[in-house]
């Protein structure tokens, strides 16, 4: 009886620290999720062009902390290197290229403002209605213990079919893994190496086309301004 009630407690006192700790990690992913918003609010609102720029790094790395505080730390790194070094060269070409920083992204709150904050109400309004009516499954409903033990401690995959299945119940001698969520980096980059590799590679061409496409433009304005000088003159 002695080990029961004490086998018991253990549980509830394991319990109530997972209740804590998901209640602080609710806080501060509340915290990080304002913080991101607030920016991303003044990078609309901001005239200057740098500040808004540096608003928007904020922005992205308030996602990147998002990422990792739920053990996403692949997709937390990539949102840096990717995101905040797309902002960098952002205020790079900013400075280079913009004659009048505080006033170059000045604007008048004319039709096209009030259709664009619409559109954006709407389509905030639609991703709140998504979320919040959606039916997510979380660590807390996961009653498996073979689910568990694939996601938080280790796991088999077999090489024929590329399913996966716990230690357990594993009878080949396969390599095993650490759980998913304990290490997501494997998986995913095991996934854009395979199944998303053309995928992957559409979107290093798009991103190309686009840095091209954007060089022209910013060419050809520089030489219509300049012919205009010119003839100005």
């Amino acid at each position: 009886m002695k080990n029961l009630v004490t086998k018991i407690l253990r549980i509830n006192g394991s319990q109530k620290g997972k209740r804590m700790d998901n209640s602080l990690l609710n806080i501060f992913l509340i915290l990080v999720a304002t913080v991101g918003v607030m920016s991303a609010l003044f990078v609309v609102v901001q005239t200057n062009v740098f500040r808004a720029a540096i608003s928007l790094a904020l922005s992205f790395i308030s996602v990147a902390v998002v990422y990792f505080a739920i053990n996403a730390e692949f997709l937390g790194a990539v949102q840096i290197l990717v995101y905040v070094g797309a902002v960098s060269v952002l205020m790079a070409f900013s400075v280079l290229l913009v004659k009048d920083l505080q006033t170059a992204s000045s604007s008048t709150k004319g039709f096209s403002f009030y259709t664009s904050l619409f559109i954006s109400g709407l389509i905030f309004a639609t991703f709140t209605y998504v979320i919040l009516a959606t039916n997510w499954i979380t660590v807390e409903n996961i009653k498996s213990p073979i689910v568990e033990q694939i996601l938080f401690e280790e796991y088999v995959e077999n090489s024929s079919d590329n399913s996966i299945t716990s230690v357990s119940n594993s009878s080949s001698e396969s390599e095993i893994k650490e759980g998913i969520f304990n290490n997501s980096i494997l998986p995913i980059g095991t996934l854009l190496s395979t199944k998303y590799f053309v995928s992957l590679q559409l979107i290093g061409l798009i991103i190309v086309a686009c840095v091209i496409g954007s060089i022209a433009v910013t060419k050809n304005t520089i030489e219509n301004d300049q012919e205009g000088n010119k003839e100005t003159v």
